[in-house]
């Protein structure tokens, strides 16, 4: 009898998405800044030869206007040079010319080196593998103002294909870098982070052992004698410790972007205009500087003298600027959505700053204008809007909401104003105790209870009443 042979095969499904590198290029210009955009147009002109000419409206002042002028001429005079059609070497050699002016232009401007741009420039010589390089790129862009990770694991996932492991492995890397902390989600793990900055003190391990053990909002609300039983510690080392602690830097970011020359001037990309139908959002044009494809370059791709290879590299690289333009375009078109629905929606902001901001989430701005949440959060990263009031930071705008006596809701900026109001105005010989603050605040209207009003004093910077005593 014959052996029957069986078998089967079994396969599964699965699905993921990742996004084409065009489509995360977008992302990403859709987060840049003023001043980051105009880097990404920068590192553009200086490794595409298609690009004619960027428009230069918003660069900082390094340049003489006697040198710009020069540069015009120059541009002019190349434009005028004779082409030789039945000649491509002479050609490449008038080209190369321009590339030289192009270049020295280039090297003739100054810029001052951004914490992203350090933090990129530590990538190749860490401890991170190769193939994670693009994801660390993506998760340093995700970083805000204090260096914290501020993006949402479960969209880098969708994005990426990456795994949370994978993306809080890359992290804990980016951690390390200079400054260290950045790429801390959380206050302790920032500070942690630092923790090698005590190497030489004798009380690196207790101020280990009080962040690990999550003691800082004690610290903050001044249990100490709940942290003095956690730590086993009498109230003089508590003191010492507290000290050691004190010489790391929560915000390791905002410390490096104010070092350097001169001083960072806020650059508003929205503008908000007084219309008969009410403030309009506008994005400043020269944001967005206009890129074009040199003429001479589309003559060549259709020059059969020129050899294929050459026509292929120059398709390639007339691609790549259509797709910047085109991500340009559209990151134009999703601010202005988002700023104006972000109008539409604190219309009383104008009427009276601050404090006429009503509770916003970004959810509910992405449902208006039908884009995700993360696109939103993106949007309103480091944009600003100039307004009557003043140049505000788009995020400024989302604020959660704090219950008044009356049943009614107000933004905790309002809860700020008043808490900033009470400390600024106190008899700085007797400041006033949290508990004292919170009874002021009630009787506003304000149902704020004291550990409520320690947290927002330490958001804003203000020491506990024992502190601001010492201080004086």
């Amino acid at each position: 009898m014959p052996q029957i042979l069986s078998g089967s095969q079994h396969g599964s499904q699965s699905q993921s998405m990742v996004l084409m590198p065009r489509l995360l290029r977008g992302l990403d210009m859709l987060a840049m800044s003023l001043p980051e955009l105009r880097a990404e147009l920068n590192r553009e002109l200086e490794t595409n030869p298609i690009i004619d000419d960027v428009e230069r409206t918003l660069e900082k002042d390094t340049v003489s206007q006697k040198e710009r002028e020069s540069v015009q001429e120059e541009k002019s005079r190349e434009d005028d040079y004779p082409e030789d059609d039945s000649a491509p070497d002479s050609f490449y050699e008038a080209d190369a010319e321009a590339m030289d002016r192009r270049q020295s232009f280039l090297e003739s401007r100054t810029s001052e080196e951004t914490l992203e741009e350090h933090l990129l420039s530590q990538i190749k010589t860490s401890e991170l593998e190769e193939d994670d390089f693009q994801l660390a790129e993506i998760l340093i862009g995700e970083l805000n103002d204090d260096g914290y990770f501020s993006g949402s694991i479960p969209d880098l996932m969708m994005v990426t294909g990456e795994s949370k492991e994978k993306i809080c492995e890359v992290l804990s890397i980016i951690k390390t870098f200079d400054p260290p902390g950045c790429g801390s989600i959380t206050l302790e793990e920032c500070l942690l982070a630092q923790i090698d900055k005590l190497d030489s003190s004798p009380y690196k391990d207790e101020v280990r052992e009080l962040l690990e053990k999550k003691l800082l909002k004690d610290v903050a609300e001044g249990r100490i004698a709940n942290v003095e039983k956690s730590l086993g510690m009498s109230h003089e080392r508590y003191a010492d410790v507290l000290s050691a602690l004190r010489t790391l830097d929560p915000r390791p970011a905002r410390a490096y972007s104010r070092s350097g020359k001169g001083v960072n001037y806020v650059n508003p990309e929205v503008h908000a205009v007084k219309t008969v139908d009410g403030w309009e959002a506008r994005v400043d044009a020269r944001s967005l500087p206009e890129i074009r494809i040199s003429p001479r370059y589309l003559k060549m791709l259709n020059d059969p003298s020129i050899d294929a290879e050459t026509r292929e590299y120059i398709r390639v690289k007339i691609a790549s600027v259509k797709e910047l333009i085109e991500a340009i375009k559209k990151r134009e078109e999703t601010v202005t959505n988002i700023a104006q629905a972000i109008f539409d929606a604190q219309k009383k902001f104008f009427e009276k700053g601050l404090k006429g901001l009503k509770p916003l989430t970004m959810q509910e701005i992405a449902k208006t204008v039908g884009v995700h949440a993360a696109t939103v959060s993106r949007t309103v990263n480091d944009k600003y809007v100039s307004t009557p009031r003043g140049t505000v930071e788009l995020r400024r705008f989302f604020v959660s909401g704090c219950a008044t006596s009356d049943g009614g809701v107000v933004s905790k900026d309002a809860v700020f104003n008043e808490l900033k109001a009470i400390v600024d105005s106190e008899d700085h010989s007797k400041p006033l105790s949290d508990d004292k603050i919170s009874s002021i605040l009630k009787a506003k209207g304000y149902s704020v209870a004291r550990r409520t009003v320690a947290k927002y004093r330490t958001i804003l910077g203000i020491p506990g009443a024992s502190e601001r005593t010492k201080a004086l």
